[in-house]
Protein backbone atom coordinates (compact mmCIF):
# COMPACT_ATOMS: atom_id res chain seq x y z
CA UNK A 1 0.00 0.00 0.00
CA UNK A 2 1.45 3.00 -0.90
CA UNK A 3 1.80 5.74 2.00
CA UNK A 4 -0.98 8.31 3.17
CA UNK A 5 1.30 10.90 2.21
CA UNK A 6 1.74 9.55 -1.68
CA UNK A 7 -2.45 8.71 -1.53
CA UNK A 8 -3.36 12.71 -0.22
CA UNK A 9 -0.93 14.40 -2.60
CA UNK A 10 -2.47 14.66 -5.96
CA UNK A 11 -5.11 16.62 -4.26
CA UNK A 12 -3.86 18.62 -1.64
CA UNK A 13 -1.07 19.40 -4.98
CA UNK A 14 -3.75 21.19 -6.81
CA UNK A 15 -4.48 23.70 -3.77
CA UNK A 16 -1.21 24.53 -3.23
CA UNK A 17 -0.33 25.02 -7.12
CA UNK A 18 -2.94 27.96 -7.32
CA UNK A 19 -1.80 29.17 -3.94
CA UNK A 20 1.90 29.27 -5.65
CA UNK A 21 0.41 30.86 -8.61
CA UNK A 22 -0.57 34.27 -6.85
CA UNK A 23 3.05 34.19 -5.37
CA UNK A 24 6.50 35.71 -5.96
CA UNK A 25 8.97 33.45 -6.77
CA UNK A 26 10.44 34.16 -3.04
CA UNK A 27 7.42 32.68 -1.32
CA UNK A 28 7.53 29.51 -3.38
CA UNK A 29 9.95 27.82 -1.14
CA UNK A 30 8.55 28.72 2.28
CA UNK A 31 4.91 27.52 0.85
CA UNK A 32 6.17 24.25 -0.33
CA UNK A 33 7.66 23.63 2.85
CA UNK A 34 4.30 25.23 4.76
CA UNK A 35 2.17 22.60 2.46
CA UNK A 36 4.66 19.44 3.41
CA UNK A 37 3.61 19.87 7.08
CA UNK A 38 0.09 20.51 6.27
CA UNK A 39 0.23 17.12 4.19
CA UNK A 40 1.73 15.52 6.96
CA UNK A 41 -0.12 16.12 9.66
CA UNK A 42 -3.22 14.85 11.68
CA UNK A 43 -5.92 17.80 11.13
CA UNK A 44 -8.94 17.75 12.93
CA UNK A 45 -11.53 20.04 13.43
CA UNK A 46 -13.50 20.24 17.11
CA UNK A 47 -16.82 21.61 15.54
CA UNK A 48 -18.40 22.13 12.33
CA UNK A 49 -22.19 21.31 10.98
CA UNK A 50 -22.92 18.66 8.35
CA UNK A 51 -25.63 20.50 6.76
CA UNK A 52 -26.65 24.36 6.47
CA UNK A 53 -30.58 25.00 7.71
CA UNK A 54 -31.23 25.92 3.66
CA UNK A 55 -30.12 23.06 2.40
CA UNK A 56 -32.78 20.28 0.85
CA UNK A 57 -30.71 17.11 2.31
CA UNK A 58 -27.08 15.70 3.43
CA UNK A 59 -24.83 15.95 0.71
CA UNK A 60 -21.49 14.68 1.69
CA UNK A 61 -19.52 13.34 -1.13
CA UNK A 62 -20.17 15.89 -3.65
CA UNK A 63 -19.56 19.65 -4.09
CA UNK A 64 -22.73 21.44 -3.28
CA UNK A 65 -23.45 24.96 -2.88
CA UNK A 66 -23.41 26.07 1.19
CA UNK A 67 -21.87 22.81 2.13
CA UNK A 68 -18.23 24.19 3.35
CA UNK A 69 -17.18 20.94 5.01
CA UNK A 70 -17.86 17.96 2.58
CA UNK A 71 -15.66 15.14 1.78
CA UNK A 72 -14.21 16.74 -1.27
CA UNK A 73 -13.39 20.06 0.31
CA UNK A 74 -12.02 17.69 3.60
CA UNK A 75 -9.40 16.25 0.82
CA UNK A 76 -8.55 19.80 -0.64
CA UNK A 77 -7.73 21.30 2.34
CA UNK A 78 -6.47 18.43 4.31
CA UNK A 79 -9.13 18.05 6.32
CA UNK A 80 -8.84 14.30 8.51
CA UNK A 81 -11.34 14.34 11.04
CA UNK A 82 -13.87 16.70 11.44
CA UNK A 83 -16.52 16.40 14.33
CA UNK A 84 -20.14 16.65 12.97
CA UNK A 85 -22.45 18.77 15.06
CA UNK A 86 -26.24 17.16 16.11
CA UNK A 87 -29.05 17.96 15.62
CA UNK A 88 -28.17 19.25 12.17
CA UNK A 89 -29.51 22.75 10.90
CA UNK A 90 -32.89 22.54 9.76
CA UNK A 91 -34.79 24.86 7.67
CA UNK A 92 -38.10 23.52 9.33
CA UNK A 93 -38.78 21.97 13.26
CA UNK A 94 -39.52 18.35 13.02
CA UNK A 95 -41.33 18.17 16.16
CA UNK A 96 -39.63 15.39 17.57
CA UNK A 97 -37.86 15.52 21.34
CA UNK A 98 -34.53 17.01 21.00
CA UNK A 99 -32.58 13.55 22.10
CA UNK A 100 -34.59 11.48 19.01
CA UNK A 101 -33.72 14.42 16.91
CA UNK A 102 -30.68 14.01 17.82
CA UNK A 103 -30.54 10.12 17.21
CA UNK A 104 -32.30 10.39 13.89
CA UNK A 105 -29.61 12.63 12.27
CA UNK A 106 -27.25 10.02 13.65
CA UNK A 107 -28.85 7.67 11.72
CA UNK A 108 -29.03 10.29 8.42
CA UNK A 109 -25.26 11.15 8.50
CA UNK A 110 -24.18 7.43 9.07
CA UNK A 111 -26.37 6.44 5.85
CA UNK A 112 -24.99 9.18 4.22
CA UNK A 113 -21.56 8.48 4.42
CA UNK A 114 -22.09 4.46 3.63
CA UNK A 115 -22.78 5.88 0.08
CA UNK A 116 -18.95 6.94 -0.40
CA UNK A 117 -16.63 4.31 1.68
CA UNK A 118 -13.58 5.17 -0.50
CA UNK A 119 -13.96 8.65 0.83
CA UNK A 120 -15.25 8.56 4.66
CA UNK A 121 -15.83 6.24 7.24
CA UNK A 122 -17.16 7.16 10.62
CA UNK A 123 -14.45 7.65 13.63
CA UNK A 124 -15.97 6.32 16.98
CA UNK A 125 -11.94 5.97 19.12
CA UNK A 126 -8.54 8.19 18.12
CA UNK A 127 -7.34 4.71 17.00
CA UNK A 128 -9.89 5.29 13.77
CA UNK A 129 -8.87 8.86 13.52
CA UNK A 130 -5.55 7.59 12.90
CA UNK A 131 -6.12 4.42 10.85
CA UNK A 132 -8.32 6.29 8.27
CA UNK A 133 -5.42 8.76 8.32
CA UNK A 134 -3.41 6.06 6.99
CA UNK A 135 -6.05 5.29 4.34
CA UNK A 136 -6.45 8.70 3.40
CA UNK A 137 -9.74 8.35 4.47
CA UNK A 138 -11.90 11.34 6.13
CA UNK A 139 -12.77 10.43 9.66
CA UNK A 140 -16.17 12.09 10.79
CA UNK A 141 -16.89 12.31 14.29
CA UNK A 142 -20.28 13.07 16.48
CA UNK A 143 -20.63 15.57 18.40
CA UNK A 144 -24.32 17.64 20.11
CA UNK A 145 -24.93 21.03 20.08
CA UNK A 146 -28.41 21.59 21.64
CA UNK A 147 -30.34 23.48 23.90
CA UNK A 148 -30.81 20.97 26.22
CA UNK A 149 -29.74 17.01 24.85
CA UNK A 150 -29.59 15.50 28.25
CA UNK A 151 -33.28 16.58 29.12
CA UNK A 152 -32.79 15.97 32.87
CA UNK A 153 -32.26 12.13 32.37
CA UNK A 154 -28.74 10.93 32.48
CA UNK A 155 -29.21 7.62 30.59
CA UNK A 156 -29.73 9.77 27.51
CA UNK A 157 -25.72 10.21 27.84
CA UNK A 158 -25.51 6.76 27.53
CA UNK A 159 -27.55 6.72 24.50
CA UNK A 160 -25.71 9.42 22.75
CA UNK A 161 -22.30 7.12 23.36
CA UNK A 162 -24.18 4.12 22.09
CA UNK A 163 -25.36 5.55 19.20
CA UNK A 164 -21.22 7.36 18.75
CA UNK A 165 -21.45 10.90 19.91
CA UNK A 166 -18.01 11.23 21.13
CA UNK A 167 -18.50 14.96 22.20
CA UNK A 168 -21.24 17.11 23.76
CA UNK A 169 -21.44 21.06 23.74
CA UNK A 170 -23.07 21.73 27.42
CA UNK A 171 -25.24 24.43 28.29
CA UNK A 172 -26.86 25.60 31.32
CA UNK A 173 -29.83 24.48 30.32
CA UNK A 174 -28.86 20.69 29.69
CA UNK A 175 -26.99 20.94 33.42
CA UNK A 176 -31.02 21.84 34.40
CA UNK A 177 -29.39 25.66 35.17
CA UNK A 178 -31.65 28.45 33.06
CA UNK A 179 -30.40 30.44 30.70
CA UNK A 180 -28.05 33.21 31.96
CA UNK A 181 -27.35 34.72 28.31
CA UNK A 182 -29.35 37.92 29.98
CA UNK A 183 -26.68 38.19 33.18
CA UNK A 184 -23.70 38.19 33.95
CA UNK A 185 -21.68 35.48 31.96
CA UNK A 186 -19.10 34.68 35.37
CA UNK A 187 -22.59 34.27 37.66
CA UNK A 188 -23.76 30.62 37.24
CA UNK A 189 -22.10 27.67 39.23
CA UNK A 190 -22.71 24.10 38.54
CA UNK A 191 -25.21 22.37 40.15
CA UNK A 192 -25.35 18.94 41.64
CA UNK A 193 -26.85 17.47 38.71
CA UNK A 194 -24.45 19.18 36.57
CA UNK A 195 -21.76 17.66 38.86
CA UNK A 196 -23.27 14.10 37.79
CA UNK A 197 -23.38 14.99 34.15
CA UNK A 198 -19.46 15.65 34.08
CA UNK A 199 -19.13 12.44 36.27
CA UNK A 200 -21.27 9.76 34.05
CA UNK A 201 -19.30 12.00 30.37
CA UNK A 202 -15.61 11.13 32.16
CA UNK A 203 -17.34 7.49 33.09
CA UNK A 204 -17.96 6.92 29.64
CA UNK A 205 -15.76 8.48 27.71
CA UNK A 206 -17.10 11.97 25.80
CA UNK A 207 -15.51 14.89 25.70
CA UNK A 208 -16.71 17.62 27.84
CA UNK A 209 -17.05 20.59 25.56
CA UNK A 210 -17.43 23.84 27.73
CA UNK A 211 -17.99 26.49 24.83
CA UNK A 212 -21.68 27.44 25.92
CA UNK A 213 -21.60 27.82 29.23
CA UNK A 214 -20.43 30.80 31.34
CA UNK A 215 -17.42 31.65 32.91
CA UNK A 216 -17.77 30.27 36.66
CA UNK A 217 -19.48 27.09 35.42
CA UNK A 218 -16.46 26.81 33.06
CA UNK A 219 -14.35 26.70 35.90
CA UNK A 220 -16.53 24.26 38.06
CA UNK A 221 -16.29 21.96 34.60
CA UNK A 222 -12.68 22.03 34.35
CA UNK A 223 -11.78 21.63 38.17
CA UNK A 224 -14.62 19.20 38.60
CA UNK A 225 -13.68 16.81 35.70
CA UNK A 226 -11.34 13.99 35.93
CA UNK A 227 -10.44 14.25 32.28
CA UNK A 228 -9.50 17.29 30.44
CA UNK A 229 -11.82 19.47 28.85
CA UNK A 230 -12.25 21.50 25.49
CA UNK A 231 -13.80 24.99 24.43
CA UNK A 232 -14.21 23.55 20.95
CA UNK A 233 -15.21 26.68 18.88
CA UNK A 234 -14.35 29.83 20.95
CA UNK A 235 -11.83 32.73 20.83
CA UNK A 236 -9.82 34.50 23.32
CA UNK A 237 -11.76 37.88 25.11
CA UNK A 238 -8.35 39.25 25.38
CA UNK A 239 -8.78 40.35 21.76
CA UNK A 240 -12.71 40.21 21.44
CA UNK A 241 -14.11 41.22 24.68
CA UNK A 242 -17.70 39.99 24.33
CA UNK A 243 -18.61 37.29 27.05
CA UNK A 244 -18.96 34.48 24.10
CA UNK A 245 -15.04 34.40 24.40
CA UNK A 246 -12.49 32.81 26.87
CA UNK A 247 -10.79 34.84 29.33
CA UNK A 248 -7.49 34.55 30.16
CA UNK A 249 -7.97 32.43 33.72
CA UNK A 250 -10.03 29.82 31.31
CA UNK A 251 -7.37 29.21 29.41
CA UNK A 252 -5.08 29.05 32.10
CA UNK A 253 -6.78 26.28 33.88
CA UNK A 254 -7.76 24.34 30.80
CA UNK A 255 -3.46 24.27 30.16
CA UNK A 256 -3.66 22.77 34.47
CA UNK A 257 -5.92 20.19 33.39
CA UNK A 258 -4.89 19.58 29.99
CA UNK A 259 -7.61 20.83 28.06
CA UNK A 260 -7.69 22.37 24.67
CA UNK A 261 -9.61 25.60 22.88
CA UNK A 262 -10.24 25.78 19.96
CA UNK A 263 -10.24 28.47 17.67
CA UNK A 264 -13.24 29.31 15.76
CA UNK A 265 -12.88 30.93 11.97
CA UNK A 266 -16.31 32.59 12.66
CA UNK A 267 -15.60 36.51 11.81
CA UNK A 268 -17.26 38.25 14.51
CA UNK A 269 -15.68 35.87 17.39
CA UNK A 270 -12.57 37.09 16.00
CA UNK A 271 -13.29 40.34 15.76
CA UNK A 272 -15.35 42.65 17.18
CA UNK A 273 -14.80 45.43 14.29
CA UNK A 274 -16.73 42.54 12.10
CA UNK A 275 -18.92 43.24 9.71
CA UNK A 276 -17.72 47.01 9.54
CA UNK A 277 -14.18 45.52 8.89
CA UNK A 278 -12.64 42.67 7.13
CA UNK A 279 -11.26 39.68 8.74
CA UNK A 280 -7.91 37.71 7.81
CA UNK A 281 -6.70 34.80 8.92
CA UNK A 282 -3.38 37.02 10.37
CA UNK A 283 -6.68 38.08 12.64
CA UNK A 284 -7.53 34.06 13.62
CA UNK A 285 -3.70 33.53 14.02
CA UNK A 286 -3.68 36.41 16.98
CA UNK A 287 -5.92 34.40 18.96
CA UNK A 288 -3.31 31.13 18.80
CA UNK A 289 -0.63 33.34 19.78
CA UNK A 290 -2.50 34.59 22.51
CA UNK A 291 -3.73 31.11 23.61
CA UNK A 292 -0.36 30.21 22.86
CA UNK A 293 1.19 33.22 25.35
CA UNK A 294 -1.08 32.41 27.80
CA UNK A 295 -1.39 29.11 27.88
CA UNK A 296 1.17 27.19 26.15
CA UNK A 297 1.37 25.59 22.54
CA UNK A 298 -0.26 22.05 23.75
CA UNK A 299 -3.75 23.79 24.83
CA UNK A 300 -4.76 24.95 21.28
CA UNK A 301 -6.37 23.83 18.28
CA UNK A 302 -9.36 24.87 15.94
CA UNK A 303 -13.21 24.45 15.29
CA UNK A 304 -14.03 26.21 12.68
CA UNK A 305 -17.63 26.41 13.62
CA UNK A 306 -18.70 26.21 10.02
CA UNK A 307 -22.00 26.59 9.81
CA UNK A 308 -23.32 27.52 6.17
CA UNK A 309 -23.39 31.30 6.77
CA UNK A 310 -22.75 34.05 4.46
CA UNK A 311 -19.78 35.41 6.75
CA UNK A 312 -16.81 34.21 6.61
CA UNK A 313 -13.06 34.76 7.39
CA UNK A 314 -11.50 35.56 4.54
CA UNK A 315 -9.43 32.43 3.15
CA UNK A 316 -11.70 30.25 5.05
CA UNK A 317 -14.75 30.26 3.04
CA UNK A 318 -14.32 26.37 3.08
CA UNK A 319 -12.35 23.40 4.69
CA UNK A 320 -9.71 23.67 1.14
CA UNK A 321 -8.50 27.29 2.73
CA UNK A 322 -7.26 25.23 5.82
CA UNK A 323 -3.43 25.22 4.18
CA UNK A 324 -3.22 28.79 4.65
CA UNK A 325 -3.48 28.29 8.74
CA UNK A 326 -0.29 26.32 8.31
CA UNK A 327 1.85 29.11 6.31
CA UNK A 328 0.53 31.79 8.61
CA UNK A 329 1.47 30.09 11.43
CA UNK A 330 4.85 28.33 9.57
CA UNK A 331 5.73 32.61 8.93
CA UNK A 332 5.21 33.21 12.38
CA UNK A 333 7.89 30.97 13.73
CA UNK A 334 5.96 28.37 14.57
CA UNK A 335 7.89 24.84 14.17
CA UNK A 336 6.77 21.63 12.48
CA UNK A 337 6.16 19.85 15.75
CA UNK A 338 4.12 23.06 17.01
CA UNK A 339 2.28 23.22 13.97
CA UNK A 340 1.23 19.66 14.25
CA UNK A 341 0.36 20.13 17.90
CA UNK A 342 -2.13 22.99 16.46
CA UNK A 343 -3.67 21.24 13.71
CA UNK A 344 -4.93 18.15 15.51
CA UNK A 345 -2.05 16.64 17.84
CA UNK A 346 -3.51 18.76 20.94
CA UNK A 347 -7.16 17.54 20.71
CA UNK A 348 -5.96 13.99 19.51
CA UNK A 349 -3.94 13.32 23.10
CA UNK A 350 -7.16 15.21 24.82
CA UNK A 351 -9.36 12.18 23.23
CA UNK A 352 -6.62 9.46 23.69
CA UNK A 353 -6.80 10.39 27.40
CA UNK A 354 -10.68 11.19 27.75
CA UNK A 355 -11.26 7.81 25.71
CA UNK A 356 -8.35 5.61 27.85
Amino acid sequence: MRSSVSLRKPSMLLAFVSVLSCSGEADVTSRHRSYRIHDRAVVIDAHAHPKPGAADALILGKRTEGFEVDFLTMREGGLDAVFFSVPMMMSEPTGLPEAAQILADVVLIENEIAQYPHLAEIARSPEDISRLHDQSKRAVLLGIEAVDPIGGDLANLERFYDAGIRMVTLSPESLAIPDSAGGDRDDTVLTEFGRRVVAEMNRLGMIIDITHTPDQMQMDIIRGSVEPVVASHSCVRALNDIPRQVPDSILRALAETGGVIGVTFYPGHISSEYPDETVTIEDLVDHIDHIVRVAGVDHVGFGSDFIGAEMHTVGLESAAGLPSITYALMERGYSRAEIEKILGRNLLRVFEAVSG
